[in-house]
């Protein structure tokens, strides 16, 4: 196979385990899940912030609704900040592990990770859309993961 790395031609002396491997092309679900975290945080911000609460009672009580009610579109406008960095790094990653994926020959590999790690499928998804057995996608990964291990090995920039 072309693209094999061995131990001399890795940069740095960079050696990955697989289950690094795994973690490195995790990081786009990670971030795809604490995105959707966000927004679930950010709906109820701003449920807090536009919902009204009926008053008990029939004290009135001076409170200032202005600050109260800034502070909470304040959080909103927050969460809505946050979100968009982090889509932004989400698409980093994306791009930064299609990049990889891409420089691996086996057409059939480069499909499973995109499917898993980038389309985020399940394995029987990705067994059924590639009309496989579910068993034959898990060894047909691990052989992926193999090689994507020396893709990045080969690949990663010396940190200085």
């Amino acid at each position: 196979m072309s693209g094999v790395c061995t131990g001399q031609e890795s940069i740095g002396g960079i050696d990955l385990t697989i289950k690094e491997c795994k973690e490195w092309l995790s990081r786009a679900r990670k971030t795809d899940e604490e995105i959707n975290a966000l927004i679930l945080e950010q709906e109820r911000a701003l449920t807090n912030a536009t919902s009204t609460v009926a008053q008990s009672g029939s004290e009135k009580v001076q409170t200032s609704n202005v600050n109260t009610s800034e502070n909470k579109f304040i959080s909103y406008a927050a969460y809505s900040e946050l979100i968009d960095k982090r889509i932004d790094r989400l698409y980093e990653i994306k791009k930064e592990i299609l990049e990889t994926v891409n420089k691996l020959d086996d057409a059939t590999l480069r499909t499973i990770l995109i499917l898993r790690y980038l389309n985020f499928q399940t394995w029987e998804m990705i067994a059924c859309k590639m009309n496989y057995g579910y068993r034959h996608i898990l060894r047909l990964h691990g052989n992926a993961l193999i090689e994507i291990k020396n893709v990045i090995e080969c690949h990663i920039e010396p940190v200085i």
